[in-house]
């Protein structure tokens, strides 16, 4: 795996994990729904990966 591999892997690892921590710290609750919706965007971030869509 490369480094920049690597590091596209990371970043929606990351991008999963902080959506629903955001959604935590500026709401004081997180519910199901928030953390699915962070693993959606991260998984999508994953399989299409920053060039997704076209501009």
């Amino acid at each position: 795996m490369s480094a920049l591999q690597l590091a596209h892997a990371l970043i929606s690892l990351l991008i999963a994990l902080l959506v629903p921590v955001t959604v935590y710290f500026v709401t004081g609750r997180a519910g199901a729904e928030i953390v699915v919706l962070g693993v959606a965007v991260g998984f999508a971030y994953w399989y299409w990966g920053p060039s997704w869509p076209p501009i």
